[in-house]
């Protein structure tokens, strides 16, 4: 993995010393310096049922991960969040120092992992996230059992295959029998009074083990339309006016060929897999089981079942699937960073083979692991301040109608489109019709597990002071495939979008 660097030090040093248990006669708790006012702490015990850990040279590999994250900002696919509000590492020798002698704690520099059919073991510890501002918060957390966690970096700050996930769940026996996580909602009332505000006893529960690594992958195909996107080496460009040539449930396959099409393999390239698997990077690749992108069906609804209210926004009679595809606008100065204010997002449309196929799939469960997924970029972005409910949110499209007259959205469909938005981002979302906002984006896949995957990514893109060429950053390798992006350029027609501008809640 790539090594820490001296902020992820800081940040476990201060996430380790939060974790400490200090005097409880007076409960004072100072903020950290860049954090004015009083703060809150959470806290409470983590409970690890699951497989012994792995040793090596007389310590436990590994770390428990407890997350807080601001309910605004929740990660995805429920949110827009792109990092915890705090977070607490507590090593694997101190939540697993009470088995003792049942660990081997041989010093021979060999990796010591139980055999499959040990019995699991079930160890607590405490934990505590602090500062935190007032407002509502979700405890999330996993348990690192390959020890290959680093919150600096997005290649390796997400469980993988292995790690034993969990959080502050209602219905934590129904997790394990297969339902979605229901987490508890904690609330930090405002005002915090001077002295600060502490909710204790929070149970958080690490239970599940993930049986899949993150959706590692790179762009292997473009499929472009007739007109209105271009490509380059490392980079799609999509018009901001771009308009399908056909849009109907009577022609699914000239819809599909309208569309922006990526193909996205598993992996990394063949020529990239060597550097690719060594350290720092140490990806998940050129062993076994090879990497692979697993589809599955989404229970939009949340009521448990797959059926067919479990579709996609644009049609009924399209299912939705995983891996979920998001396109989110960068920061015009930090390649790797979200814009935030606004946040700007283009959801793709993840294909099973092909549209017509996509929209024959029953209700049956699907887990299936293939080595590509299909990806469809729609004409429209979602802009929001995600902190700021109030300020509403717009979804525009680039046009009413695709190139033979017929209705993106129904004008009829329209306040539907916009009531069910609303109730899914908690906010006032309305429907536009203008140019789509210009920038790069970066394409995330993502499990319905949270695990999830970016391009461009570190291992693609060289940091300021690293000297680049084509294969190099610095001293390290770089991996061309992990530094593509998707562009929405300038218009064909410049006429359209000063008739239709982009909308103003788009705008930064």
């Amino acid at each position: 993995m790539l090594r820490p660097s001296p902020r992820t030090g800081l940040l476990l040093l201060g996430a380790l010393l939060a974790a400490l248990p200090g005097c409880d006669d007076v409960e004072v708790f100072v903020p950290l310096p860049d954090q004015s006012g009083p703060a809150g702490v959470l806290d409470g015990t983590v409970t690890y049922a699951g497989p012994r850990p792995c040793t090596k040279d007389g310590h436990v590999v590994g770390a428990a991960i407890v997350l807080g994250f601001d309910t605004r900002l929740l990660p995805p696919p429920e949110g827009l969040g792109t990092s915890a509000a705090s977070i607490d590492v507590i090593p694997g020798d101190e939540l697993f120092g009470g088995l003792g002698a049942a660990l081997d704690r041989s010093e021979d520099g060999a990796l010591h992992c139980p055999e499959p059919d040990e019995p699991p073991v079930t160890v607590s510890v405490p934990w505590r996230l602090s500062p935190l501002a007032a407002g509502t918060y979700q405890v999330r957390g996993f348990y690192d059992h390959d020890g290959n966690f680093d919150p600096t970096f997005s290649i390796a700050n997400l469980p993988t295959r292995g790690d034993v996930v969990g959080g502050a769940i209602e219905n934590a026996t129904e997790v394990l029998g297969g339902a979605a996580p229901r987490y508890r909602a904690i609330t930090i009332a405002a005002p915090i009074p001077e002295t600060g505000t502490r909710v204790s006893g929070i149970a958080v529960t690490l239970g599940l083990s993930l049986p899949l690594e993150r959706p590692l992958f790179h762009v292997a195909e473009v499929l472009a339309p007739a007109s209105g996107v271009t490509q380059s080496p490392g980079e799609v460009v999509m018009a901001s006016d771009f308009q399908l040539e056909t849009f109907s449930p009577a022609n699914p396959a000239g819809t599909e060929a309208s569309l922006l099409r990526l193909r996205l393999a598993a992996g990394v390239p063949g020529s990239e897999v060597a550097r690719a698997a060594k350290p720092p990077l140490s990806l998940p690749v050129g062993g076994e089981p090879a990497p692979t992108l697993t589809y599955a069906r989404q229970d939009v609804n949340g009521d448990g079942a797959i059926d067919g209210d479990d579709h996609v926004p644009d049609s009924a009679l399209i299912p939705a699937l995983f891996p979920i595809s998001v396109f989110a606008k960068q920061d015009d100065k930090e390649p790797l960073t979200s814009q935030a204010a606004p946040a700007v997002l283009l959801q793709g449309l993840t294909i099973y083979d092909d549209l017509v196929t996509t929209a024959t799939l029953g209700p049956e469960p699907l887990n299936e692991p293939r080595d590509s997924a299909l990806i469809g970029v729609r004409p429209a972005a979602l802009c929001m301040y995600p902190t700021e409910p109030e300020r509403g949110g717009v979804l525009v499209l680039s046009h009413k109608t695709d190139k033979e007259g017929n209705d993106i959205i129904a004008e009829r469909d329209v306040a539907q489109v916009e009531a069910a938005l609303s109730r899914q981002f908690g906010r006032t979302i309305e429907v536009a019709f203008g140019c789509l906002p210009e920038g790069s984006y970066a394409l995330s896949l993502i499990y319905g597990t949270g695990q999830a995957w970016t391009v461009p990514n570190e291992a693609g893109v060289c940091a300021p002071s690293e000297a680049e060429t084509a294969d190099v950053c610095g001293a390290r390798p770089r991996l061309a495939s992990q530094s593509a992006v998707l562009r929405i350029g300038p218009p064909d027609d410049s006429a359209y979008c000063a008739e239709h501008p982009t909308p103003a809640a788009c705008a930064r």
